[in-house]
């Protein structure tokens, strides 16, 4: 897990002297994740969880910081993927025992933006069923994802389970 910083005790600036947003990258996937930090950390901090349990840890220590949460379905090592994952944020039960560490999450009312290959198993309505606020599809068009980030940034109004 890295966090983009810029070198000093202060909280990371946009241009004018106001507070970036924060954006949680959940990605298992090296390459992506660099690409998306190249090209988002100029604008956001980024922070990235690598698993379920390392998305968990990061939504628990860093709260309401979070302005967006971006979700890959796969997570290749992890015990939950994202689409479970995102249920679980959204307060949905599952119907399979699961890990230790997902216990007492806060609520995440947070926009969740799924990025998410093309010829996903899932259609966008379905993920938007799953708790979804917006799907990007890889390869990612970061114009699209920066006016997706900034809007759903903007109206953080608490989500109604």
């Amino acid at each position: 897990m890295r966090k983009v910083s810029s070198g000093s005790l202060a909280a990371p600036t946009a241009g004018g002297g106001q507070p970036r947003d924060t954006l949680l990258y959940v990605e298992d996937d090296d390459e992506n994740w660099d690409v998306a930090e190249y090209r988002l950390s100029k604008a956001y901090n980024m922070v990235r969880a690598k698993t379920s349990e390392e998305a968990c840890r990061e939504v628990r220590q860093r709260g309401r910081s979070i302005a967006v949460i971006l979700m890959d379905i796969e997570l290749r090592g992890s015990e939950l993927n994202g689409v479970e994952l995102t249920e679980l944020f959204r307060g949905k039960r599952l119907v399979r025992p699961l890990p230790a560490y997902t216990r007492e999450l806060p609520a995440v009312t947070q926009p969740i933006i799924f990025v998410t290959a093309h010829g996903a198993r899932y259609t966008d309505v379905e993920l938007m069923l799953f708790g979804a606020d917006k799907v990007i599809a890889k390869p990612v068009d970061f114009t699209a994802l920066n006016l997706a980030v900034s809007a759903l940034s903007v109206a953080r109004a608490p989500r109604r389970g």
